[in-house]
């Protein structure tokens, strides 16, 4: 067992050293403000290197981001990164179908921990509520592409130069790219983070995450229908992409199975 350790220890390194070098020359070739390239390079090769630190760059002139904030350990990870190199607006989407109202405090609170403004926008998934609990389909693609979009509306409106979001497997020139006039972010992929990573980030920054898995639609989506195994396929993708633990696949997996009983 020992042995099987290190074999996998020595395998997420030599992965996670070829989505940074990945991440490296998809900057070279990506037209960006100069400075902005040479610090997020100069964080890649800090992270190259073991620096738990490596996020801890500053530039002079800072390019407008919006993150899309939940208040979720991929967000506020991503926008505590972000606001060492960007000028940060954090927007969160809501809806009571996705948020509760104490899910919306801690997102606030989180954000003030982070010291970042936080606007809320409603986005309507009402129709997407309907068919959830039809059994049409399962939540969560049609509920993360209007967020998305909703996201990405504002940061037109007020001229951002990047919208910035906590996608973890986004690897490869997914991490990075230009979507019409706006850069989109996928920043903790670009920086191969894991979710343990990640926690220790906000542990370093005095911020801790306690949530069980899924927002309030998904737990309905389960409520009304049996179609877990949706659910589980994408816990196992992020699990095979190792960027979550199989302790925390699997804890996740029962999670959602008890909602059976």
């Amino acid at each position: 067992m020992e042995f099987e350790k290190i074999i996998e220890e020595k395998v997420n390194q030599k992965l996670k050293e070829l989505r940074l070098k990945n991440s490296l020359e998809i900057l070279e070739r990506l037209d960006i403000d100069i400075e902005l390239k040479e610090a997020l390079k100069h964080m890649i090769i800090r992270r190259l290197n073991g620096d738990k630190e490596f996020y801890k760059v500053s530039i002079d002139k800072k390019p407008s981001a919006v993150v899309a904030f939940s208040g979720g350990v991929d967000s506020s990870t991503s926008t505590i990164i972000a606001k060492q190199i960007f000028n940060v607006k954090a927007v969160s989407c809501y809806s009571e179908y996705i948020m509760t109202d104490e899910m919306r405090e801690n997102a606030k609170n989180i954000a003030k921990k982070i010291g970042i403004d936080l606007e809320f926008i409603d986005i309507d998934l009402k129709e997407v509520y309907e068919k959830v609990v039809e059994g049409r389909y399962h939540p969560c693609g049609r509920c993360h592409k209007i967020v998305e979009n909703a996201v990405i509306d504002y940061a037109k409106k007020i001229n951002a130069e990047f919208v910035i979001f906590g996608d973890l497997l986004a690897s490869g020139y997914l991490a990075l790219y230009k979507d019409n006039e706006i850069f989109r972010f996928n920043l903790p992929s670009f920086f191969a983070l894991t979710k343990d990573e990640e926690r220790e980030i906000l542990k370093n920054n005095g911020i801790e995450i306690k949530a069980s898995y899924g927002c309030p639609l998904l737990k309905i989506y389960h409520k009304h229908n049996r179609g877990y195994k949706f659910t589980i396929q994408r816990i196992l993708r992020e699990v095979r992409g190792r960027v979550v633990s199989e302790e925390e696949g699997f804890k996740n997996i029962v999670e959602i199975l008890k909602l059976k009983e």
